[in-house]
């Protein structure tokens, strides 16, 4: 996920994804996206916004695309927080500050998992500063570099310690059969963990149905060809299923229940930061 623009883009470097996510938890004041924070985050976090700007001129009702995922971070935060996990596992980590801020706890195992490239620049960046360095030497963090869609996550769990596993911003780019593939993995996590693991562990992610998105128009098409010329052609995936559709994929991979959030049913009791602005988010909340 190297931000150089001298750097030649890797396929399936999400760059611009990632640059924004990052920037968006600083903008939001999160503890600890200091340590990631870049002047290419910056610029993107503009560039992008100014387009979301002119999209909402021309579309009234469009959500606001920092606003969603502040939200949707946050939720995650405060629904791990609650659960008071051992061990946390976040697939595609990208440049979240979540790990730094969790493992702080030395009690906390958490374990980020992304591609070797953007572990290497994860790495990087919180090693600039004595904070950052402070961060990557916590015996209880650990920086994993594999590819999640294709790498066995077993070795990754202790048996026996309640469990959490996050996967924020990354459902949207797979194919159903890839989910598909992801959420038995997963499940199968909780079962090495052991039954101490199931009372109050989960499984965390977020995906809202295409059907429930608004067509993308032709600010929105922009953003999209510039966001794949930095994902070596990768976009958003699109099909038809609806969100009890995927609520009952989730259980027939062998999840007990399945809860679902919309910030938007939570902003206000959960003192969500710009309660009232529009978003559109939607989180998983899976239980063994």
């Amino acid at each position: 996920m190297t931000s150089d623009a001298s750097q030649p883009k890797q396929r399936g470097d999400l760059s611009i994804t990632a640059l924004y996510t990052s920037q968006t938890w600083a903008w939001g004041g999160l503890a600890c996206s200091d340590l990631l924070a870049t002047p290419e985050a910056r610029l993107v976090f503009r560039v992008t916004n100014a387009a979301m700007f002119i999209a909402g001129l021309l579309r009234r009702n469009l959500p606001s695309l920092r606003h969603s995922l502040l939200h949707r971070h946050l939720m995650i935060d405060r629904l791990v927080a609650e659960a008071t996990p051992a061990q946390i596992i976040e697939l595609a980590c990208g440049l979240s500050r979540r790990g730094a801020t969790f493992s702080a706890d030395p009690k906390v195992r958490y374990t980020e998992v992304d591609l070797p490239h953007v572990i290497a620049k994860k790495r990087a960046l919180l090693l600039r500063t004595d904070a950052g360095r402070s961060v990557v030497e916590r015996p209880n963090l650990t920086l994993a570099a594999a590819d999640v869609a294709e790498t066995s996550l077993d070795a990754f769990v202790a048996p026996g310690a309640r469990l959490v596993v996050i996967a924020e911003g990354l459902l949207m780019y797979l194919t159903p059969d890839a989910q598909r593939q992801l959420w038995a993995k997963v499940r199968r996590l909780f079962d090495i963990a052991g039954p101490d693991a199931t009372q109050g562990g989960f499984f965390v992610f977020d995906l809202v149905p295409a059907c429930e998105q608004p067509p993308p128009g032709r600010v929105g098409r922009a953003l999209e060809t510039m966001m794949k010329r930095f994902t070596g052609g990768r976009s958003f995936e699109r099909d038809e299923r609806t969100r009890d559709d995927i609520t009952a994929e989730l259980r027939s991979a062998g999840f007990g229940s399945v809860e679902r959030k919309d910030p938007r049913d939570v902003a206000a009791a959960w003192s969500l930061p710009f309660a009232d602005a529009r978003t559109q988010q939607l989180l998983f909340v899976c239980r063994p």
